[in-house]
C-alpha cells in the first residue's frame, strides 16, 4: 500500500506541475528565457524535492 500511495503522490505532483507549467507559460517566446519560465523551474525543482521527500517519508 506505501508504494501505491507514492506513486499517487508522485503522479498527483506531475499533474498540478504540469498543468502550471502550461498555464503560466508564454506561447511564441522561449519559455527559459523570461522570468516566468526561470519561475516555472524553481517551481519543478521545489515539487521534485517536496515529492521525493514525502515518498521517502512513506517508505
Amino acid at each position: 500500500m506505501k508504494g501505491c500511495a507514492g506513486f499517487w503522490v508522485g503522479m498527483s505532483a506531475g499533474l498540478l506541475a504540469g498543468a502550471a507549467m502550461g498555464m503560466m507559460s508564454p506561447y511564441g517566446r522561449d519559455p527559459m528565457k523570461t522570468q516566468v519560465g526561470k519561475s516555472i523551474r524553481k517551481l519543478g525543482i521545489a515539487v521534485d524535492n517536496a515529492v521525493d521527500n514525502i515518498v521517502s517519508d512513506l517508505r
